[in-house]
């Protein structure tokens, strides 16, 4: 009984490399960093693929489960509510009202943020290693506490990390924790919403202007150079989170109004945008702005434009 400890002992170095050697996000080095030290690919609009085919309103190929599986591990959405009139079937109003579209329903609607949401958590079920980032882009304006019932119904909000800390007037150097971190307490998945996020009332969806900063993400085509200035929120305090926003739109005048449509995948390809050198490009002038700091979220159109570019261009800022 007494040589019991003893080959346990013995184990225990084995056990602690075995844990060690286990992926964070496809890559065991990258446990050990912390959120805010990660790149990851990102799809602008992740939502807005065909069907329908509506030209100059889709800005991907492939569904959310597609990304997911290719490797997509941030997710941009906007939320809006359809104009329509609410269906008494339905036990839940909140749930009905938030969709995902762009602006306006009319043109797209890939229905309730729910339906979407069961689609994530399938994938945070099987893939228990895996850390995936929502950035909301709250069209409608809707509270916290009305997009809070599509996470609960959908399942995922068990997964859903909310943070020790709390804003300061620095607005960054906060103690984000480790992709291992993460994992070992299953609450995998990020969430920042641009408007109405409201931590008091829903404290896992994070106000975005207080731990993010995006570069502009009006460029208009052709783009010879991607800036990385920052452009939202213009106080000119840094954060602790990057998005540098690596799309460009097509830009219409009618009668002095500009009309701006998201380029197509044939005019991407033509141009460029999505390759390791323009994608590198713009890394290297975020590192002459910033520094040192990582560019966290590459957020791209047509992510599947470019070989997979957009995949080695993220493994090689991690230096993986």
């Amino acid at each position: 009984m007494k040589s019991f400890p003893i080959v346990l002992l013995c184990f225990l170095p084995v056990l602690v490399a075995a844990k060690r050697s286990k992926p964070c996000n496809g890559h065991a080095s990258l446990c050990s960093r912390r959120y805010n030290e990660v790149s990851y690919a990102c799809t602008h609009n992740s939502y807005s693929y065909a069907p329908p085919e509506a030209i100059g309103v889709l800005n991907q190929e492939r569904s959310i489960q597609q990304q997911l599986s290719d490797g997509i591990r941030a997710f941009m959405l906007d939320l809006v509510r359809p104009d329509l009139k609410p269906d008494p079937k339905t036990p839940d109003q909140d749930i009905a009202a938030v969709h995902l579209c762009h602006a306006s329903c009319i043109l797209i609607d890939k229905g309730t943020l729910e339906n979407t949401l069961k689609v994530f958590k399938d994938f945070m079920d099987e893939n228990p290693r895996e850390v995936i980032t929502f950035i909301i882009e709250n069209a409608s304006g809707f509270s916290a506490d009305q997009v809070k019932p599509s996470f609960e119904s959908s399942g995922i909000e068990k997964y859903a990390y909310t943070p020790e800390f709390k804003p300061n007037s620095q607005k960054h150097g906060y103690a984000w924790p480790t992709l291992s971190q993460m994992i070992d307490e299953n609450k995998r998945l990020m969430v920042f919403m641009d408007d109405n996020a409201d931590v008091s009332k829903v404290p896992y969806i994070l106000p975005e202007w207080e731990y993010v900063i995006e570069t502009p993400f009006e460029n208009i085509s052709p783009v010879d150079k991607f800036p990385c200035s920052q452009d939202r929120p213009r106080d000119g305090k840094p954060r602790d989170l990057l998005v540098m926003n690596h799309f460009a739109y097509n830009r219409a005048s009618i009668v002095g109004k500009n009309i701006d449509t998201p380029l197509t995948a044939g005019q991407i390809k033509q141009r460029g945008y999505n390759t390791a050198k323009s994608l590198q490009q713009q890394v290297d002038t975020c590192k002459d702005v910033w520094g040192s700091r990582v560019p966290n979220f590459i957020t791209v159109d047509y992510y599947d434009v470019g070989n997979g570019d957009i995949f080695d261009v993220v493994s090689k800022i991690n230096g993986i």
